[in-house]
């Protein structure tokens, strides 16, 4: 069996550290080799948002897809991605009108996101009155906790058994659980909410939507998905600084394992004798978006005033972005602690957005193995240099 080449992408800060690029760049690094190459989306779910530009101008933001796919790499939703099939039906067609047609497997254990829990997410958000918790909407953490209710059904059943179980499913979603999480939750949606609740085509809608996700992705378990694949790359969600056990900063944080933990389950499980490199990335200054804590934060003039990030603009759900300057010693501590592993495995650090603030972090030298540095939107912007400890 020929060895597997892995790359671990995992954002070191809050999110937002240039992950989507990191993973645009390793895929295309294989498809140089002419080698085949898969991303797994291992955490999360469609909320993420991992930008990705071409050299060619291509520029998409990448939510239910690997962010490799414009390198030619598939996609594996591993079973603790969450799926929407909304999100999924609308990226797949704004994919294939840039000329692509993602080939996607799905893990048969893969949680389902309806319309109901993202109606419940949002009037959540908007019922609060202490400021927003910082949630993008999504219904990530109402998908997580209605499936812990038993009100839920893996991929398996809703996209394998989709005539037989669907609407049954999504019926009792609305009628059966909605109230009872209202009110546990103490709150009664409006009379716009209730329209949007009850309308007619919500639940055809989403069930053709499923429809869609049941014919254009293959359920398969890891080892069908990835066994013919030379070249993995695991694309983390978020950031370390936002892992449901860094309680430190509970309780703003994401429901699921954001650093190592999830893509070195998997490896050790499925390719133990694989070459590994964990590549964390950052940019030079720390972002958040939301509320919660934020050490060092401070106006985006104190770090560049001409910066303009257009993938992160103000929504209603998480307000602006928020800056900060970055803690080098607690940077290196925080991926030191994930990291920690007896595996000969490289440990990496890719720095980017550099062309709006060039600071590379020299004191790293000791700590990792390689230093990628990004001066630029495209893969080809990325520079590299092998450090050794």
């Amino acid at each position: 069996m020929v060895k597997k080449n892995v790359k671990v992408v995992i954002g070191a800060n809050f999110g937002d550290e240039g992950k989507g690029l990191m993973t645009d760049y390793f895929c295309h690094q294989s498809a140089m080799r002419s080698e085949n190459c898969i991303v797994i989306c291992h955490n999360g779910g469609a909320q993420r948002g991992h930008t990705v530009d071409t050299p060619e101008g291509l520029h998409h933001v990448f939510h239910h897809f690997g962010s490799g796919t414009f390198a030619g790499a598939d996609t594996y939703l591993a079973k603790e991605f969450i799926l929407n099939p909304i999100v999924f039906r609308k990226e797949w067609e704004e994919l294939e009108k840039l000329g692509y047609k993602p080939t996607v497997y799905v893990n048969p254990l893969c949680r389902i996101t309806t319309p109901f829990d993202m109606i419940i997410n949002q009037i959540l958000e908007e019922s609060r009155s202490d400021g927003r918790h910082g949630s993008c909407g999504m219904g990530i953490f109402e998908t997580i906790k209605r499936y812990e209710e038993n009100y839920g059904y893996s991929a398996w059943v809703l996209l394998e058994n989709y005539d037989r179980q669907s609407k049954e499913t999504i019926e009792a979603v609305k009628h059966t659980y909605l109230p009872k999480r209202f009110n546990e939750l103490k709150i009664q949606p409006s009379e716009e909410w209730e329209e949007i609740i009850n309308s007619n085509g919500l639940i055809e809608q989403f069930l053709e939507d499923l429809e869609f996700m049941e014919n254009h992705a293959t359920v398969c378990d890891d080892i069908n998905a990835l066994e013919k694949y030379h070249n993995i790359v695991f694309e983390g969600g978020q950031g370390l600084l936002l892992d449901q056990n860094n309680k430190e900063y509970f309780p703003h944080l994401t429901p699921s394992n954001t650093g190592l933990k999830n893509p070195a389950e998997m490896i050790l499980r499925l390719f133990p004798n694989a070459d590994v490199e964990v590549c964390y990335v950052t940019r030079p200054y720390l972002t958040r978006h939301g509320a919660g804590r934020f050490d060092n934060e401070c106006n985006k003039e104190e770090i560049n005033p001409n910066m303009e990030d257009l993938t992160n603009v103000s929504n209603p759900h998480q307000g602006k972005l928020r800056y900060g300057k970055i803690d080098v010693k607690e940077l290196e501590n925080r991926v030191s602690v994930d990291f920690l592993t007896n595996q000969s495995w490289k440990l990496s650090l890719a720095i980017t957005h550099l062309n709006e603030v060039a600071r590379v972090f020299e004191s790293t030298d000791g700590v990792f193995d390689n230093i990628y540095c990004s001066h630029g939107k495209t893969r080809m912007e990325i520079t590299y240099t092998r450090k050794g400890k």
